[in-house]
């Protein structure tokens, strides 16, 4: 009960087993687990890494705050059928048996779309049965509204026909915004993917100067190279509370209201949830340029 901070444990399980078994009051800091359930009705529960569906709420309201004013098109797989034939015996029917395939494409639309009125601007959701996509450029607008394609779905095959279709249309004002697998998406010509302004969220800043110099002065004090998954955050977390101990003599609950930081790769940003514990909302929104990324917000 005399200590004024947890981190960890690591693994998400063990991190529920102690805000059910443990001292209330003193904050656990969750380095690694994206599970949303483990701040729900655990209010000292300090998550830093930010879930998928927190990063894709963010990304919701920067593109719809931004591009209200233009033609917006999201495009997803929808739920799909695939026949397959089995013969019994040469005497038999023919079998045929449907499999249904639920994509998470559904899911993640749902969360970009949750807290948007669609009613009062150009927006309009395309949904294909296939990974493969007929044509596209039939739905973008050519009388001088600019096209914003929204991608939620994280299947290569799909992704990348999808792009490969919009780059052939050759719309030099299109943005296309799409999720966090679209960082270091090799499986198209990086050239391509400026061309479309490809953007999509991330939690981590792509500063490869900034790891290395991390590195060498790990190693001057400690004497071997770090795991940058453990060393990096660890150092991260210690650093930014530390920081709040020794400036407020506490962390909760005037977590919330301390400004974002940024410590090596990492926005630290926290919001306290409804009776629950604090999310970190440092979210940032990349997009290709230059040979490299260009934050935008």
């Amino acid at each position: 009960k005399g200590v004024d901070l947890i981190i960890g444990p690591l693994f998400t399980d063990n991190v529920v087993y102690f805000t059910e078994n443990f001292y209330k009051k003193i904050p656990i800091v969750v380095p690694f687990s994206k599970k949303q359930h483990i701040v729900i009705n655990n209010p000292n529960v300090i998550q830093i890494q930010p879930s998928l569906e927190n990063q894709l709420k963010i990304f919701s309201k920067y593109i719809f705050d931004n591009h209200s004013g233009d033609n917006i098109i999201l495009i997803r797989r929808d739920t799909m059928f695939d026949n397959s034939v089995k013969v019994i015996s040469e005497l038999d029917s023919v079998i045929v048996r449907v499999d249904t395939i639920i994509p998470d494409d559904i899911y993640f639309s749902h969360i970009l779309l949750d807290e948007v009125d669609t009613m009062n601007i150009d927006f309009k959701e395309i949904k294909v049965n296939t990974n493969v996509v007929d044509s596209i450029h039939h739905e973008l607008d050519t009388l001088g509204h600019r096209n914003i394609i929204i991608i939620s779905s994280e299947d290569n095959v799909f992704v990348t026909d999808l792009l490969s279709k919009l780059h052939a249309c050759r719309d030099s004002g299109m943005i296309v915004y799409g999720l966090p697998n679209l960082y270091n998406f090799n499986h198209l010509p990086v050239t391509d993917l400026m061309d479309m302004n490809l953007s999509f969220p991330c939690h981590k800043f792509d500063n490869s100067d900034l790891m290395i110099q991390f590195i060498i002065e790990f190693y001057d004090n400690y004497k071997y190279i770090p795991n940058l998954r453990y060393s990096s955050v660890g150092y991260e977390i210690a650093s930014y509370f530390s920081h709040l101990l020794f400036k407020y003599d506490v962390v909760l609950p005037i977590l919330s209201d301390v400004n974002p930081l940024r410590i090596l790769e990492n926005v630290y940003d926290f919001q306290k949830t409804h009776q629950g514990g604090y999310k970190n909302q440092g979210v940032i929104i990349l997009r290709y340029d230059n040979f490299g990324y260009q934050r935008i917000d």
